[in-house]
C-alpha cells in the first residue's frame, strides 16, 4: 500500500487515460525540442522526454508557424509511471479472468483502491 500512496499522481494518469506506458510510451527530446525548451526558460537537468501517447497541444497559431505544447516528463517521473504500471498489474494478480487486458485491470482496481488513487487530481 506504501507504494500506492508514492504511485498516487502517475496512478491518477493511468487510471484517468487508461494507457499501459512502456518504454516506447516515451522519446527523448530533440536537439531542436530542448533548444526551444531552454528558450522559455531554463529547463530541468537531465533527459526529458515527450510522452508519445499525448497528442501535442497547439498553444500558439500564426500565419508563419504553430507552436505545439508536448506533454514531457523528466526521469523521476518516467519511472513513476512505469512503477504504477507494475502496481496496476501486481495489485489486480487475483482477478480470475484469464489474460486480462489492462482496461480489465483498471476496471477490477476501480472499485477497490480509494477514489484518491483512480479519480484525476483535477
Amino acid at each position: 500500500m506504501f507504494d500506492a500512496f508514492r504511485l498516487i499522481p502517475a496512478l491518477q494518469i493511468i487510471f484517468t487515460n487508461e494507457i499501459e506506458f512502456q518504454d516506447t510510451s516515451f522519446a527523448e527530446l530533440t536537439t531542436e525540442q530542448y533548444a526551444a525548451l531552454e528558450r522559455r526558460g531554463p529547463r530541468p537537468p537531465g533527459k526529458l522526454y515527450r510522452i508519445v501517447p499525448f497528442e501535442p497541444e497547439a498553444i500558439e497559431r500564426t500565419p508563419e508557424k504553430i507552436t505545439l505544447e508536448l506533454t514531457i516528463a523528466d526521469e523521476s517521473e518516467k519511472q513513476l509511471l512505469l512503477d504504477a504500471v507494475k502496481f496496476v498489474h501486481r495489485a489486480s494478480e487475483p482477478m480470475s479472468k484469464e489474460n486480462p487486458t489492462f482496461a480489465d485491470r483498471l476496471a477490477y482496481l476501480r472499485p477497490r483502491l480509494p477514489p484518491i488513487v483512480t479519480q484525476s487530481s483535477s
